[in-house]
Parts: C-alpha cells; sequence; structure tokens
C-alpha cells in the first residue's frame, strides 16, 4: 500500500513545492502519494491542529500527516509518531499541533527525529526528507530517538476560541454550553472591534440573507457562526485564536418548531 501524504503548512508560496520535491528526493525512487497541500492561517498552531486533526478523520487508515507551521521563538523538538486509532503518522515541530490529534486518537509510539541542527528552512531539510522516508518504508525508531509523551505540547482549545474561519468567512468554535434545543434563541456576540446579533438554528439556509446564525456545523462536532448567504467576517477580523463573547439576549423561542 502507498501511505497518503497529506501536508499541512502555512508556506503557501513556492515553498510547499520544494517541500515536496524533498519528499521525492528523499524516497530515493519509491512511489509517492502526495495529497493537495492543506494551506492554514499563517503562524496559527491551533489553526494547524484542527487541520492536522481534520485531515487524520478524513483520511484512511496509514495515512502520513506533516505539519510545517512554527511561530515560537524558540527552537522546539522536531517529532515523528504513529496514532493507536487509525494508525495515523504524524511529523513536524513540537508546537502543540498534534496534541489535538494525539487527546483524540492516542499515540502508538513518539520519536524524536536526529537533530542535525539549525536550518534555515526545517521543512524543506528536515521534516520533508522524513516524511520521504516514512512513505518509503524506514521504520519511525530508524528516523530518531524515543520522546516521552507528557512532553508533547498542546494547543490551547477552550470554549468560544475560534479555530477556523473558512473561505466563506464562518467562525468554526467549541461551545460546550451551546444547545440546539434552544433553536430560535437570540444572542449577541463579540470580538474585538465587531459585535453582531445572531440566532441560533439547525439550518443555516433556511434563513433571510444577511442574517448572522449561531449553528451545530460540519466539523468535531464544533459550532458555527455565519452570515446567510453574505460575505461572514474575514480571518483578518477574527483570526484563529479569537475568543468569542456570546450572550443571550432573549429566552429560548419556539420559532419554526
Amino acid at each position: 500500500m502507498t501511505r497518503p501524504i497529506v501536508l499541512v503548512t502555512d508556506c503557501n508560496d513556492l515553498a510547499f513545492a520544494e517541500m515536496r520535491g524533498a519528499m521525492w528526493a528523499a524516497a530515493d525512487g519509491a512511489p509517492l502519494a502526495i495529497e493537495p497541500t492543506v494551506f492554514t492561517h499563517p503562524m496559527s498552531v491551533i489553526n494547524a491542529a484542527f487541520a492536522v486533526r481534520m485531515m487524520a478523520e478524513a483520511y484512511p487508515p496509514e495515512t502520513i500527516i506533516s505539519f510545517v507551521v512554527n511561530p515560537l521563538k524558540l527552537r522546539t523538538e522536531r517529532i515523528v509518531g504513529r496514532t493507536k486509532h487509525k494508525d495515523i503518522l504524524f511529523e513536524g515541530t513540537n508546537t502543540g499541533v498534534a496534541g489535538w490529534l494525539v487527546d483524540e486518537f492516542g499515540c502508538e509510539e513518539l520519536y524524536e527525529l536526529h537533530d542535525p541542527g539549525f536550518v534555515p528552512f526545517g521543512g524543506k531539510y528536515v521534516h520533508a526528507p522524513a516524511v520521504g522516508k516514512l512513505a518509503a518504508g524506514a521504520a519511525l525508531a530508524d528516523l530518531g530517538n524515543p520522546f516521552p509523551l507528557e512532553r508533547l505540547r498542546r494547543a490551547e482549545r477552550t470554549s468560544k476560541l475560534v479555530v477556523h474561519v473558512d473561505n466563506f468567512g464562518n467562525l468554526k468554535f467549541p461551545w460546550p454550553e451551546g444547545d440546539i434545543n434552544n433553536k430560535g434563541r437570540r444572542y449577541r456576540v463579540s470580538w474585538p472591534g465587531h459585535s453582531v446579533e445572531a440566532v441560533l438554528w439547525r439550518r443555516m439556509m433556511e434563513r433571510e440573507d444577511g442574517e448572522w446564525i449561531i449553528y451545530p456545523g460540519s466539523s468535531l462536532d464544533l459550532w458555527e457562526l455565519g452570515e446567510v448567504r453574505g460575505r461572514g467576517v474575514s480571518a483578518a477580523d477574527a483570526p484563529p485564536g479569537t475568543v468569542l463573547t456570546i450572550e443571550a439576549l432573549d429566552s429560548p423561542a419556539a420559532e419554526g418548531e
């Protein structure tokens, strides 16, 4: 079986092509199945963590997911591991990106890649070659030394924290307090520099153009905020990592029931 390779990165210029080329070079003639690149919000660990977790759900067992997103000042460990659920291989820098995946899929084994020291583009000179070798059949233990699971970093995931903004301007966020039984209830949703009034509804497109809706989303039991057939919010206005304030404006309504 040829393992699918999914690259999750904020390098959306020729750098992603360089990384793909480095994978091919390291594979030394072995066939590769490199999927379309998954681009994330620039330098956002939480958005990359969301993307990795989503790809692990979407792709088949034994997929290799490599993530190259590192906004941290410190040069953290480069890691490679395998999940218990679905046998997903993951590879990248220990910034917190892998935490969401491991928390929900478990971790069967984890290693720190052999450290070549500082290089100006680790995605090309360290991560991509490691992925190419994995895809060609190398064992994880061949690439590094055992790494303690307790040292794996996690990106913060709290209620009402924006983890993704899609191309329609819809915000995705966890909201454990949300309850679809409150369908029809109105809320004030605020974040720095913005405030909208939104109604809680199950199906966004049933509502009127321009209306703001809070609704159960399609991803990982997250909720979404969006504008019906409108432009919504750009990632510049509410980037991943933004914390929303959600305040009820009325009692639960029976509208549409």
